[in-house]
């Protein structure tokens, strides 16, 4: 049989990988060829990431992959939204970029606001406001750092950053572009009376690039380093949402349909042809990204599986480690839970103390106080299925769309109960799969982009031959509706 081998390099905000998947022709065999750690370095309070090291990781991982007889075709990076790389005019890095969670931004913040109002700005780009956006990031850049007027040739968001120093090439690609708050939400083009009102300047930027390129292939000095052929890099979905989104496997139309990817932080929404910034949107704190088709997803980015996974990290500290199935079977005895937590609350954004934490917020709000582990476990895994639903609920009334069917992706559907619950508490079917999700659809980005596959049906098809999907249909909950007004306010 013959195979074509691409690489999806995914960079999440904490760790990497560098991922194969061999093609068939039906479907993609995809196994993790190198990992990494991507913690970023504190340095006099600010925090930057060392692109270098994630770069030399990049390189090991094409490496290892091109030690059996198998060539590698193509290249593909996918990573985290709105961070980004300033080059000069000789191509070099300037510095090492910080990451979205330095502070800088909030010195600036009112500044910042002084020149648009943030609902104006949800308006004209889609996006909700946030100091991690990268329009705050270069505001606050300017605003310390004015001579970089005079240096800067080009900024790159992270995933365009390496794949220029794969081939060579300098692009914005849209699904990470339409993370920064940069561009305008009908043209899907930097905003130039954006750029001008808050003095960024525009050529600074390129073109937006859309649907996928091949740039040409790997740097000749690269292929001699790391003695491989000539192997084409990809612009793909560079986005790793955009990418699971791309490997989600719909089984009913887009439009009745939403995603959620499932992880650390979940990412829930629907695809749209079309953006919303209506205030009702906007007061709801959807925002609107790119897909990789050139369209818009419509979604609210949630906390996730972050509470439940710092609760694990301070029992495991104190000697306590317990596997996810030892939870999840824990967590399945309680039936009569009766608290709910707002995963959204700002205490649980923070590293520790998360059983104190979530104690302390049922005490608040005058909630039953979970006791034990089951309870706490069972506690989180609630709320975020009652998050969930209420988060599609809104776009739903936003949007004007019947959602009947929820297709859940990521690893955060290796926790089944949660899947589950979301079912339960949703009301609908509840479709989970790929696990894989963001490198699959970075390996169907270079899939689409070298003309191997093209029609949505065929994508879908290949999904579900390479990936295991499980559905879960929803059970009776007793006194849901109860439960879910009860959710409901705690959010006032």
């Amino acid at each position: 049989m013959t195979y074509k081998k691409l690489l999806a390099v995914d960079l999440g905000a904490s760790s990497g990988r560098v991922m194969q998947g061999l093609f068939d022709g039906k479907k993609v065999e995809l196994s993790e060829v190198h990992r990494f750690n991507n913690n970023p370095i504190s340095v006099e309070d600010n925090l930057y990431w060392d692109v270098l090291n994630l770069f030399q990781q990049i390189k090991k991982g094409i490496v290892k992959s091109s030690r059996d007889r198998i060539p590698i075709e193509s290249i593909a990076v996918d990573t985290w939204g709105v961070d980004y790389c300033y080059l000069d005019k000789d191509g070099d890095l300037i510095f090492n970029p910080r990451s979205y969670r330095d502070q800088r931004t909030k010195r600036y913040e009112n500044d910042f606001y002084k020149e648009l109002s943030k609902e104006d700005l949800f308006k004209k780009t889609g996006v909700q406001p946030n100091l991690i956006n990268s329009i705050n990031q270069i505001h606050a850049d300017l605003a310390s750092k004015p001579y970089l007027r005079k240096i800067v040739e080009k900024v790159l968001f992270m995933p365009d950053f390496f794949t220029y120093l794969l081939s060579g090439q300098m692009i914005n690609e849209y699904t990470i572009s339409s993370t920064s708050g940069l561009l305008d939400v009908s043209s899907r083009q930097f905003s130039k009376q954006l750029m001008e009102k808050i003095s960024i300047p525009i050529d600074w930027f390129s073109n937006i690039l859309k649907g996928g390129k091949t740039l040409g292939t790997l740097r000749t000095e690269l292929c001699n380093e790391l003695n491989v052929n000539e192997i084409k890099v990809v612009a793909g979905g560079s986005h790793d949402t955009a990418s699971a989104v791309l490997a989600v496997p719909y089984i009913k139309s887009i439009q009745e349909t939403a995603f959620i990817s499932s992880g650390t932080w979940s990412l829930v929404g629907v695809e749209s042809t079309n953006p919303v910034v209506t205030n009702d949107a906007f007061l709801a704190g959807l925002t609107n990204e790119g897909t990789f088709d050139g369209n818009y997803r419509i979604l609210k980015n949630t906390t996730g599986l972050w509470i439940y996974n710092e609760l694990r990290r301070d029992w495991s500290i104190k000697g306590e480690s317990l596997s996810h199935k030892t939870l999840a079977d824990l967590a399945e005895e309680i039936e009569d839970n009766k608290s709910y937590i707002n995963p959204n609350a700002e205490p649980f954004s923070k590293l520790g103390n998360m059983e104190e934490k979530i104690q302390n917020f049922c005490m608040k709000t005058n909630q039953e106080i979970p006791k034990t582990k089951r309870h706490l476990v069972r506690v989180i895994l609630e709320s975020l299925a009652m998050s969930y639903r209420n988060t599609i609920e809104q776009i739903e009334d936003i949007t004007n769309r019947q959602i009947n069917q929820i297709q859940m992706v990521g690893g955060g559907i290796q926790n089944e109960l949660l899947c589950q619950l979301t079912a339960d508490f949703t009301s609908r079917e509840v479709i989970a799969g790929p696990i894989e999700a963001s490198s699959l659809g970075n390996v169907i980005s270079q899939l689409i982009t070298l003309g191997l596959i093209n029609r949505r049906e065929d994508i879908v098809t290949l999904i579900k031959n390479s990936e295991k999907i499980k559905t879960y249909k929803p059970r009776k909950t007793f006194c849901l509706e109860d439960k879910y007004n009860q959710f409901s306010n705690i959010l006032i």
